[in-house]
């Protein structure tokens, strides 16, 4: 099998207007024209209309104009989700910069390292972060660094944006211009930024916007951060489709439920972690979901028995996503009805489902990049119009992940079976060769968390004289277990092959995930590793 078909409507991602996604900055323009007065973001501070929104992200353009920033300069935003952001990022794509999403959770450290390889003209921070200001001035590209609340030697928002004019300066971005930057979580190494252009926002809304059913009445919530491109992704097709966008942190898995309910929301976005600890709550079981149509995950495996559990106490529909920053997000969907938890069809969910239309994805030998037939694990190859530009100013990076021919090398090791569904079977350099077997640690991770006792579980190979590599597991107990280290060896060695099995398990409060909810298994492989 050389390439899955994509089998979703192939159609391009539309504006009110009925024209495609080309630019970032069209999308705030177009709907503020089509539904000005509906809300754009409900925020504990206030409620925005599109017309609001629009007319603030031109305030913004028209200052960064006024500081001399230029087309093509970047523009950073540090902070937590908010209605400031998302002028920022309308803003600076109105006058042509380019904005970029940091990392709030970041050491102060690591943000000046990721300043200093953006070099940003302006540096907006959010709330509460005002510590990183004298790092954000000391950045030798920095004219402006503007605080959402005012802090000493910073300029605040209120003032940055007073006196300016309100009119849109009317940049069009070019199709091969850089319109958006992320940056890397850096789970490999240093944070990487990557570049995505107008028309890769574009086929990455197209999905979303057909199968998710928004429209004027929905509210969508996105815990994500928008650094994230799923976080980021579900405000861009809010705002495409004229929902509105609720803007809240929950603080805990027991506050996520409560302002699920609360707010009536209707679209929803989660990595499995949190589903998981959600469905740990009693009072889950007894809540309200008659208005929550839609929950979309990815970005980490979801352990098959949360998910069964999830489907059947929300009621909603369930979609996944698989993708990565590089490919601007999601390219496989697993749609609501391969959701079957008792059918002859549900060992698709162990899946990441299909490719999209117009998505071209492989999967290759990851030394020859040959392609393989269904059934043979080798490297997932993404190809087509998602495909990031580049990596900046970074070739030699950009050459390792981007093939001569434009296919994203995602480092992910996958099969796909029979019908074109794509399984995914742990990133390449975490597989764990044990006696010349090869053992997948999701395999393992998934049948250990079907221990009625066992919340989560992680598993990193360990240098063995005897078989070069063995898994260990590190274990979160369900609350109030008891589970011990030898019952869980001798439960697997039941339900798998004993090279499979961990040779020993390290009990924890909680896995360390980085701020996109993925867990950091180098942290793991550091310090059970030796």
């Amino acid at each position: 099998m050389s390439a899955a078909p994509g089998y979703l409507d192939p159609h391009y991602s539309l504006h009110p207007d009925g024209s495609r996604v080309e630019r970032l900055e069209d999308i705030v323009r177009k709907r503020a024209a089509a539904t000005p007065e509906l809300p754009a973001v409900i925020a504990p501070e206030g409620t925005t209309t599109f017309a609001e929104l629009d007319r603030q992200a031109n305030r913004v353009a028209q200052a960064l104009l006024r500081d001399g920033v230029v087309p093509g300069d970047r523009v950073s935003y540090v902070g937590e989700n908010a209605a400031s952001f998302l002028a920022v990022l309308y803003g600076a794509s109105k006058m042509g910069a380019i904005p970029t999403a940091l990392n709030f959770r970041l050491a102060v450290p690591e943000v000046e390292h990721i300043l200093g390889d953006t070099e940003p003209a302006v540096v907006v921070l959010g709330r509460g972060q005002e510590r990183l200001a004298a790092a954000a001035a000391a950045v030798g590209s920095v004219r402006s660094v503007v605080t959402v609340e005012d802090g000493p030697g910073t300029t605040g928002w209120v003032s940055w944006l007073d006196r300016v004019r309100e009119d849109d300066p009317g940049y069009a971005r070019g199709a091969d211009e850089t319109a958006l930057m992320f940056y890397s979580s850096g789970t490999t190494g240093r944070p990487k930024g990557i570049e995505l252009t107008g028309p890769n926002l574009g086929q990455a809304l197209a999905a979303m916007h057909y199968l998710l059913e928004f429209d004027t009445t929905a509210v969508a919530l996105a815990p994500i951060p928008f650094f994230h491109v799923s976080g980021l992704g579900l405000a861009l097709v809010a705002t495409l489709n004229g929902s509105a966008l609720l803007l809240r942190n929950p603080t805990s898995p027991a506050d996520l439920c409560r302002i699920l309910q609360e707010e009536k929301v209707t679209h929803a976005v989660a990595v499995p972690t949190v589903i998981q600890f959600l469905m740990a709550l009693p009072q889950v079981r007894e809540g309200d979901w008659s208005r929550l149509r839609y929950m979309i995950y990815g970005a980490a495996p979801m352990p098959e028995s949360v998910l069964r559990d999830a489907t059947s106490v929300l009621g909603c529909k369930f979609l996944q996503s698989y993708g990565l920053t590089e490919s601007t997000g999601g390219v496989t969907i697993l749609m609501p009805e391969d959701h079957d938890v008792t059918g002859a069809t549900s060992h698709r969910l162990r899946s990441v489902g299909r490719p999209m239309a117009n998505v071209p994805v492989r999967i290759v030998d990851p030394v020859t990049l040959e392609d393989l037939p269904a059934g043979e694990r080798g490297e997932v190859l993404i190809g087509g119009g998602h495909v990031m530009r580049r990596y900046w100013r970074d070739p030699a990076a950009t050459a390792a992940t981007l093939t001569p021919d434009g296919w994203l090398r995602s480092g992910d090791g996958g099969s796909f079976d029979e019908d074109g569904y794509l399984y995914l079977h742990d990133r390449l350099k975490d597989m764990i060769v044990s006696g010349g077997e090869n053992v997948y640690p999701a395999e393992v991770e998934s049948i250990l968390t079907g221990h009625p006792d066992v919340a989560q579980a992680a598993v990193v190979g360990v240098p063995s004289q005897t078989w070069g590599e063995s898994p260990i597991a590190v274990v979160v107990r369900v609350p109030g277990a008891t589970l011990t280290e030898a019952e869980l060896i001798a439960w697997s060695r039941e339900h798998m092959a004993h090279f499979k099995c961990p040779i020993s398990v390290a009990f924890v409060d909680e896995l360390p995930l980085n701020a996109s909810g993925k867990l950091l298994k180098t942290e793991l492989r550091s310090t059970y590793g030796s």
